[in-house]
């Protein structure tokens, strides 16, 4: 799938060289740019240096209404800037800020270095990101930002954050702006998670090991695709780091009523 894709393969960038501009159809609100972000400390051009690298590939709207534009790069510079800084930040969400933000990254990287020289954890640091444009519509755009990040720890850590935006307003979707059922919608979720991990229809998730004694709930991140929703559980969302992602997609067909696709396309 392409969101495993996006996570195996973060630092690999190449598809941004060749295509600088993704160019709107006639008729819709806005137009991206990918941009390239990189800043590096330590000795990353020897094979077995002490590194700390940033690498970011994302798009960013360059043309279309103010308020929507401005809203849409918020929310993607607010996400980049907290891959680094690991928590709420005051700045605007800017590319000053985002450089900001890295600068603090290879900082603390330097810091934890000359803390514990001998910490093998702390010789490599590393945040990269690919993102993309997805469904574009009239009335809806979303884009994928698929993360690998190692700050020392015992794993690195990779996630995909999915956001769909209502190009009217700018303004992220929701399940309750897309969903008229949201309880009928769990139920065959559900049914296509222990499809997805290979369980009977009748399992208890819980007894599984996913969802940690709680019932099952929809993921954070979804897509809204042109055929139908994929949904992606990120590791520890669903179950223990150990188990991976999940992800599946249903269809608009299997959908039925319960999807508002006048609110999509």
């Amino acid at each position: 799938m392409l969101r495993v894709t996006l996570i195996l393969i973060a630092t690999v960038f190449a598809f941004a060289s060749c295509k600088s501009r993704l160019t709107s159809e006639k008729g819709l609100k806005v137009r991206f740019e990918i941009k390239n972000f990189e800043d590096r400390m330590g000795e990353c051009e020897k094979q077995d240096g002490a590194c700390a690298q940033i690498d970011m590939v994302y798009p960013i709207v360059t043309d279309g209404v103010a308020s929507v534009r401005q809203a849409i790069n918020d929310s993607i510079y607010n996400y980049l800037i907290k891959v680094l800084v690991f928590e709420e930040h005051l700045q605007p969400n800017t590319q000053a800020a985002l450089s900001n933000a890295a600068k603090s990254f290879l900082n603390d990287w330097q810091t934890a270095r000359n803390e514990s020289p001998d910490n093998q954890e702390n010789n490599n640091w590393e945040v990269s990101v690919t993102g993309e444009v997805g469904l574009h519509t009239p009335k809806v755009v979303s884009i994928t930002l698929g993360t690998y990040s190692y700050a020392g720890g015992a794993h690195p850590n990779s996630f995909v954050s999915v956001k769909n935006f209502n190009l009217k307003t700018g303004k992220t979707l929701g399940w309750n702006e897309l969903i008229t059922d949201l309880g009928a919608l769990e139920k065959l979720a559900e049914r296509e998670f222990k499809k997805a991990r290979e369980l009977p229809l009748d399992a208890d998730l819980i007894a599984e090991g996913y969802f940690w004694e709680s019932k099952f709930t929809l993921p954070t991140n979804f897509e809204l695709q042109k055929d139908g929703i994929y949904f992606w559980y990120n590791p520890y969302e669903a179950a223990a780091y150990a188990f991976g992602p999940t992800d599946f997609t249903i269809s608009y067909k299997d959908l039925g009523e319960l999807v508002k696709k006048e609110v999509i396309f």
